[in-house]
């Protein structure tokens, strides 16, 4: 069996070292808070195509992007001279792509994850649930307010 190295397209060995290059341009100019949540996707076009992982990155990318492409244009001058046919950038385009395990987790699983975590909650608010439970008829409600009404602060 032939390495994986002899495998794989030549050409796409390039394409990859060439976005990983425009990547590592592109995180030198976004803010730090930016840089987890964007990728250079492609080079097509004279289109720098970028991926976000949620619309609100993305329409801070779009606020951004008359200085990441003059940044581009200006420092990629070593990813040119390396290219035979490279191209000059003339636009940035962002799209949004969901990463799931990015996502953040439901409420409930959340919750349930923090069970070591002690809940506390003020006297009066314990004072009210407590009221309420003994204004229930439902066993299985009036129980677990009464549950919460005993994690009062001291």
């Amino acid at each position: 069996m032939k390495p994986l190295s002899e495998q794989i397209n030549p050409k796409f060995v390039i394409q990859a070292r060439k976005l990983d290059r425009y990547t590592q341009l592109l995180h030198r100019i976004l803010p730090i808070e930016c840089r987890n949540h964007v990728e250079v996707a492609n080079i097509r076009n004279r289109n720098l195509m970028l991926i976000t992982d949620s619309p609100v990155w993305a329409t801070r990318l779009r606020q951004l992007s008359p200085q990441i492409l003059q940044f581009i244009r200006e420092n990629s001058a070593d990813i040119a001279t390396r290219e035979k046919n490279a191209q000059v950038i003339h636009h940035v385009q962002i799209q949004t792509r969901y990463n799931t395990s990015r996502t953040p987790q439901p409420q409930q699983q959340r919750l349930s994850e923090n069970k070591h975590r002690e809940l506390k909650i003020s006297r009066k608010t314990a004072r009210l649930l407590s009221q309420s439970a003994d204004s229930i008829n439902d066993e299985k409600l009036k129980s677990a307010l009464l549950r919460i009404a005993r994690h009062a602060k001291d």
